[in-house]
């Protein structure tokens, strides 16, 4: 089976002062496609992508007409946004993941929530302050002035041009799992509900003073539950976020990687991020007792000018390949190296290559067994489909159960027959039963036969089926002279 594959993206920094515009954006990822699908390793066309953070550039601190500027950002975003759903998604939104970055934040609306904190106004255990949770206090190292919070309802405005721009490009996408704006996650389905994808906002208390990234842990907590009320049972959970989890002396804009250790307890398997324009992959690892896993990937940035990309790295993204089982990632590399194009990158700290392999375990129960995450998803299928019967609703059970495998003798093939006959879904039974395993699937899909007036192969398959089951030849009589009968009444 071929891999599902995600295009992810993160640092896109669109402007209308870009130099690269979004025509030459789009025309270098096409492009760069169409050379992946044919080398060696061949790549997988991305069926989703996943955006991490910093979809604008943003304006600086005292910029005039703020607000007006960053619109326009976000317009420039959403232009390249809808044409590359359009290019590589056929159009379809749901399958593209959004998160906020830091270059999201608004900084200017942040500054105005602040207000200065008056030298004999300074308290005394301001060491202490500064490390309480979402403490209101702010050192400025440039200024050397302490600010406060002052208009907390304000200050969470910081980031209401995002939210526009997230709300508007998700009103008219269907088939959304659970995306809402201004809310601190948002959860999406890849591959047929077997991917869970969690977004994080990573941007928690992040301002114009406070360059940390940071999620909630009880948000890590909730959108756990979030995904357990789906109904859905996933084989693989991925977490979206920006900031980077480590970061070089004397730079605080990483986020605390206990929070990705409590994504793993979780059942995450996959960890997806930005923020550090360089691509990275690295295992994280807890002991719960067992060795649980999680691939954690860096995409570079797709847009950023070159006085900040780190030295020797140029624009990059990521193509992921999940393998079919969901226990391994493929991470390919892609640079933007020659005249605005993306080719493969040769990269030191792959060894050289241009793609790097990890692997997980499937997540454990409470008692340290691996979960079976197919027969789970069969088991909450197959209770949808009783329920939809009882309910009067037995064509929605047949879509469900049509979906699954179907052994001989299985509950769930009796229960599909039941419903299909309820539904009066001739069709499906005779789909099902090409070679009908016992005499109660035989009786049924002559049945089905009949009610599709297909008389003479409802003939065949009982001169063909009726020994070979050893059906009672009251019975086989009685099956023909119907079929007779009804023939006879149609003309």
């Amino acid at each position: 089976m071929k891999p599902f594959s995600i295009l992810h993206i993160s640092d896109l920094h669109r402007s209308p002062d870009d130099s690269i515009s979004n025509t030459e954006l789009i025309s270098a990822l096409i492009g760069d496609r169409d050379r992946y699908i044919h080398e060696d390793p061949k790549i997988t066309v991305p069926e989703a992508i996943v955006v991490s953070g910093d979809l604008i550039h943003g304006v600086p601190l005292g910029t005039i007409d703020y607000e007006n500027k960053l619109a326009r950002q976000y317009e420039v975003a959403e232009e390249f946004l809808d044409e590359l759903v359009k290019r590589f998604l056929d159009g379809d939104r749901s399958r593209l993941v959004i998160v906020p970055g830091n270059h999201d934040i608004d900084w200017n609306t942040a500054k105005q929530a602040f207000e200065q904190v008056d030298t004999k106004d300074i308290p005394t255990n301001l060491p202490a302050i500064f490390y309480e949770k979402d403490t209101d206090y702010r050192w400025d190292w440039k200024s050397l002035k302490l600010f406060r919070i002052a208009d907390r309802d304000l200050y969470k405005k910081r980031l209401d041009a995002f939210w526009r721009f997230f709300e508007k490009f998700y009103t008219d996408a269907s088939g959304l799992l659970r995306v809402q704006p201004q809310a601190d996650s948002s959860l999406f389905s890849f591959c047929n509900d077997r991917i869970g994808v969690v977004a994080f906002n990573s941007c928690h208390e992040n301002d114009c003073y406070a360059f940390h990234g940071s999620i909630r842990k009880e948000e890590v907590a909730q959108s756990h539950l979030n995904l357990q009320d789906t109904g859905h049972v996933f084989d693989l959970l991925i977490a979206v976020w920006h900031h980077s989890i480590e970061g070089p002396p004397y730079r605080t804009d990483y986020m605390d990687v206990d929070i990705v250790r409590g994504m793993i307890g979780r059942g995450f398997r996959l960890g997806l991020y930005g923020h550090q324009h360089k691509a990275q992959v690295t295992p994280h690892e807890i002991w719960l007792p067992d060795r649980e896993r999680m691939a954690v990937v860096s995409a570079g940035s797709l847009c950023a000018g070159p006085d900040e990309l780190p030295t020797g790295v140029s624009r990059q993204y990521n193509v992921l390949e999940i393998s079919s089982d969901f226990r391994s990632v493929r991470v390919h590399v892609r640079a933007m190296t020659v005249a605005n194009l993306f080719l493969r990158a040769n990269l030191p700290e792959f060894g050289g290559n241009t793609f790097v392999d990890l692997n997980w375990e499937q997540p454990k129960n409470f008692v340290g067994v691996t979960i079976n995450t197919s027969a789970a998803q069969m088991r909450l299928v197959v209770e949808a489909a009783e329920k939809a019967t009882k309910l009067g609703d037995p064509a929605h059970a047949v879509k469900l159960l049509k979906e699954l495998k179907l052994p001989e003798g299985s509950y769930e093939r009796q229960l599909l027959f039941d419903a299909a006959s309820a539904a009066n879904d001739w069709q499906t039974i005779i789909n099902v039963t090409p070679t009908p395993y016992s005499i109660l699937e035989l009786v049924m899909r002559i049945e089905a036969l009949i009610q599709t007036n297909e008389y003479n192969t409802a003939t065949e398959t009982l001169d063909r089926f009726s020994k070979q089951m050893a059906l009672p030849v009251s019975q086989e009589k009685e099956l023909r002279n119907r079929i007779c009968a009804n023939k006879e009444i149609k003309k």
